[in-house]
């Protein structure tokens, strides 16, 4: 890796977003993988995917190594710990390098986090995290174009990672910032729907910050449309894993111009969307819009602690805002289904209504893909939006 590693560097290596994708008739494509080897992420590119985002890496520990202590003469006199950091995962990067390689049109991004993954250690910065990183982008031949923020809960509530720290967002936020500004990288974040939650009542407490990650979902317990059927629910299942606006905090101290999307997990478990869909039987189209037109006008969350005002308005310009999907492995109940055609309908409106389309559509996961055509929920999407110009013209035709 040496010998490549000197023959290239990260200006010459780093894509960014084109500038086609942006306010154009038709939106990106961004699927998340894992297993690069079972070749379903080469599929989904095919298929008109034109971001990987590859699932998971974790700043997981920090190794200890030892420098000399001067003393107030300048002469080192003994050892104090240094923290260095240490970047997990495994992924096969060589394979991911390759396919980037291949494919010259299409972005690759290291996802961070993930349900039941660890929060980064604060023993560093986030801009000591974020260099860790450079390093080890660099050290791998640059498999990746920037980082995804993906960071949630735990099955265990008693999880030291069943909430948020100030610390922990303070370092995402820092870490964003150190990215895009010194670095040039792409950034996104995805929240879960309750962890930048736009349908949430503007003078309710569920517009109010927390950092808690182990509170009951909204739309199904406390909302005015829950009822006693969906208190029972959420209750028999033991369900206490939503969040409440956690993100805003980040968005806010790192400004959304450090993000070039914005991607919301409207299928999280027992989300507003899910609720609004399976149980309240609103028009998918209509809540879709709802949520492009709350977000884009802004709303305002409460009580943010430790910024110069407790109040913030999160405003996601259409220009960075991707709508995050299940494919064929949600049951339509607990993880709800959204229909690619219902996709095109919302992006349809919202160019009707704005004169402008939002960025993309994100779905969650590549690897539960299948084989044949109509269980490719990439294709289903290319179809329904058109993305055939986004394709490589020689790509139908190689092998990984």
């Amino acid at each position: 890796m040496s010998a490549l590693s000197s023959t290239i560097t990260w200006d010459t290596e780093r894509r960014t977003l084109p500038s086609r994708h942006v306010n154009t008739s038709t939106p990106i494509l961004i699927g998340y993988a894992h297993n690069v080897q079972s070749g379903k992420a080469e599929q989904a590119i095919r298929d008109g995917a034109n971001v990987i985002i590859w699932s998971f890496l974790h700043f997981q520990s920090s190794e200890t190594e030892h420098a000399p202590e001067e003393d107030d003469e300048g002469t080192s006199s003994s050892q104090r710990p240094q923290r260095k950091g240490v970047i997990k995962s495994d992924l096969d990067l060589n394979k991911i390098r390759t396919l980037r390689n291949k494919y010259k049109h299409v972005i690759h991004l290291a996802a961070f986090g993930g349900w039941n993954g660890p929060h980064p250690p604060t023993s560093l910065t986030g801009r000591e995290w974020c260099d860790a990183f450079v390093e080890f982008n660099r050290l791998h031949g640059y498999p990746f174009d920037g980082i995804d923020l993906d960071y949630e809960g735990h099955d265990d509530l008693n999880s030291p990672t069943a909430a948020f720290t100030l610390d922990t967002l303070n370092i995402l936020a820092d870490l964003s910032t150190h990215a895009k500004r010194n670095y040039g990288m792409i950034v996104s974040m995805a929240p879960a729907e309750s962890y930048l939650d736009a349908t949430a009542s503007e003078d309710g407490p569920d517009v109010a910050f927390s950092l808690r990650l182990d509170l009951a979902p909204r739309a199904w317990t406390s909302s005015i449309h829950a009822s006693e059927e969906d208190r029972a629910l959420i209750e028999a299942a033991g369900f206490s894993h939503a969040g409440r606006q956690c993100y805003a905090y980040v968005l806010a101290k790192a400004g959304v111009e450090t993000f070039d999307w914005v991607s919301i997990q409207l299928y999280e478990a027992y989300s507003p969307l899910a609720h609004e869909l399976a149980r309240r039987k609103i028009d998918p189209v209509h809540a879709l819009m709802e949520r492009v037109n709350r977000l884009t006008s802004g709303y305002v969350v409460r009580d943010i602690p430790a910024l110069a005002s407790s109040e913030y308005e999160v405003k996601v310009p259409l220009s960075k805002l991707v709508l995050g999907v299940a494919n064929k492995w949600a049951d339509g109940l607990k993880f709800c289904k959204v229909d690619a055609i219902w996709l095109r309908s919302a992006y349809q409106s919202t160019m009707a209504e704005y004169g402008e389309g939002f960025l993309g559509i994100m779905f969650w996961t590549i690897e539960e893909e299948g084989s044949d055509p109509d269980s490719r929920f990439t294709l289903q999407l290319s179809r329904a939006i058109d993305t055939e110009n986004y394709r490589s013209e020689d790509s139908s035709s190689q092998e990984l």
